[in-house]
């Protein structure tokens, strides 16, 4: 499950997926205790919230948006609770649904997933799934576009909101799958990425496919062919960030493969991922 956060007069968004990345919940404007009800009722394996899980205990911003700087995303600063102010309003809102929920579903500090409410960044996941930071006048249009990219069909998510919800859910699958790390400090606060470890910086590409109303078809704008062959530049599906021409490296479906088969023992999620590639046997 994913939840998009904003200030308490616009309200919460939340989307669910199953395990084969079919949508089976999207709410609009919850208030916090319709929410946490939700959660309550579907039980999902994990909860995506799109907020800090606390303030900074480490000066002008966490340790958290600090290491996304390094490697390109640029997240908004968590300050220090002294130093909030009516901006920091949607944070506010992020903390009590954290604690709403928490009984249930604690903090995400690292190490397993399962279970947890863990921090993600909706631009983080559409950049780190994309490999690449999309154009900044078509920002809905291009995480439509990595959504789709991903098996989530997204003709029934009218918002951005909800685009940006359905994101922190796709995350919470990858995770569950054994496809994730995370950025920051434990005490103060882990973001999840749905992705292994960063080890490239991510640049800005004009002319991304976008995805024309959801409805799976794509346009491109571009200037050149040659912007063609950047813009299609992809990540390894394996997590591992090396920029490739087709879904892999040579050898990393079969390092994917075999530690999902390995998961899969125990865990629903990466048998569904599992089935989703075709790789059951």
């Amino acid at each position: 499950m994913g939840i998009d956060v904003a200030e308490s007069r616009r309200g919460l968004d939340l989307v669910a997926l199953d395990g084969d990345r079919r949508i089976v919940a999207a709410r609009s404007h919850l208030a916090v205790v319709d929410a946490a009800q939700l959660v309550h009722e579907l039980e999902p394996s994990m909860v995506c919230i799109d907020s800090p899980s606390q303030w900074s205990t480490s000066g002008s911003s966490r340790e958290a948006e600090r290491e996304l700087r390094t490697v390109g995303i640029n997240a908004y600063r968590t300050p220090a609770q002294d130093r909030a102010g009516p901006f920091h309003d949607w944070m506010r809102a992020g903390f009590t649904i954290y604690e709403a929920i928490g009984h249930d579903y604690p903090r995400y500090r690292g190490g397993d997933v399962m279970g947890t409410a863990a921090e993600y960044f909706p631009h983080a996941s559409a950049v780190v799934l994309a490999g690449r930071i999309g154009p900044l006048k078509d920002k809905l249009a291009f995480r439509r576009h990595v959504l789709e990219d991903h098996g989530v069909a997204t003709t029934s998510l009218r918002t951005q909101d909800q685009v940006d919800a359905a994101l922190g859910a796709l995350t919470g699958l990858i995770a569950l799958a054994g496809g994730s790390s995370w950025v920051g400090d434990a005490d103060e606060g882990a973001l999840l990425l749905p992705c292994l470890k960063p080890t490239v910086r991510y640049l800005r590409v004009e002319g991304t496919p976008l995805v024309a109303g959801g409805a799976g078809k794509t346009s491109v704008r571009s200037r050149s062919q040659s912007s063609l062959t950047t813009m299609a530049r992809q990540t390894c599906a394996c997590g591992c960030g090396a920029v490739v021409r087709r879904t892999f490296l040579p050898g990393h479906d079969a390092k994917l493969r075999s530690q999902l088969l390995r998961k899969a023992r125990t865990g629903a999620s990466a048998q569904a991922e599992l089935k989703r590639r075709n790789w059951l046997l």
